[in-house]
């Protein structure tokens, strides 16, 4: 299979060794074998735990920005790493389950890179930006899918290859078995994540739907999703890697506008500063008694 790799002078250092905590609310990246963070216009945008226990992560999308998501090798190893968004493979941009292998972007031993927007070519990439999920790419391209308004992150090891050896000491296992045994223990390694992890196909926006209903959305109005934005320079090498069968690791985002997020209880209600004097007398020059 050919993969993406990006060259390490694209790289953006990012050196957390677990979820760090960002200032006021959520988390600056979150991931385990790859560190994920997001940034939303040019600023690191805050990851929100989910409160039911799946282990998936809330961040809040802004209309008509644009945003980029850092993906960190935490590893010694190198690693494949599949990023879908709204159901799309973010370099094909084919439809996409993120528990199989497809086109991916290779990352060394702690290398770290950012991607920016859907891949055009080797060398340009048209921006992530949020709008309106009716004008998202995934809709203008007539895939649009149950995981609108999901960025999901799937991390692939390599496949060791194949390496003989001359001498088994082993009394009771004759070389067969032993080899076969490795190879199932290898294939156990690279099992999916814990259904606990994943976000459920069928509960695509139902939550939030429920959370947000008359709280906040104008009527008509709908969620957000992940459009095709501008142009931006962005090389990129093909290189060789055969990645493992499942996942080693899953990372589920998902965006949603403030209003749900607040009443999902992720972000605090808003603040407004009360100016009493301006309250009082209206703030404004009074005429003139005559």
């Amino acid at each position: 299979m050919r993969a993406i790799r990006i060259p390490l002078f694209l790289a953006v250092t990012a050196g957390f060794a677990g979820p760090a905590l960002a200032e006021g609310w959520g988390y600056r990246e979150t991931g385990s074998m790859v560190g994920v963070s997001v940034s939303v216009g040019g600023a690191s945008a805050p990851l929100l735990a989910a409160r039911d226990g799946s282990g998936r992560f809330y961040l809040e999308a802004r209309e008509g920005q644009s945003y980029a998501v850092t993906l960190t090798n935490r590893s010694s190893e190198r690693l494949g790493v599949a990023l879908i968004v709204d159901g799309l493979n973010t370099i094909s941009g084919a439809r996409q389950a993120a528990a199989t292998p497809g086109r991916m972007y290779v990352l060394g031993p702690w290398e770290d890179t950012t991607v920016r927007g859907w891949r055009t070519s080797l060398s340009d990439v048209r921006r992530f930006t949020f709008v309106d999920e009716r004008a998202s790419y995934s809709a203008r391209s007539g895939k649009a899918n149950a995981k609108m308004g999901w960025v999901e992150v799937a991390v692939f090891r390599e496949r060791r290859p194949y390496v003989s050896r001359p001498y088994w000491p082993g009394p009771r296992e004759s070389w067969p078995e032993a080899e076969r045994r490795s190879r199932d223990d290898g294939a156990a390694k690279s099992a999916p994540a814990p259904p606990a992890t994943a976000a459920p196909e069928s509960r695509s926006r139902d939550e939030a739907a429920d959370a947000v209903r008359g709280l906040g959305y104008a009527e008509g109005r709908s969620y957000p999703g992940t459009g095709w934005g501008s142009s931006a320079y962005d090389p990129v090498e093909v290189v060789a890697f055969d990645p493992a069968p499942y996942p080693a690791e899953m990372i589920n985002l998902r965006y949603e506008y403030a209003p749900a997020l607040r009443a999902l209880g992720l972000l605090p209600p808003p603040t407004w500063n009360r100016d009493r004097l301006r309250e009082r007398d209206g703030g404004f020059a009074a005429p003139p008694a005559w």
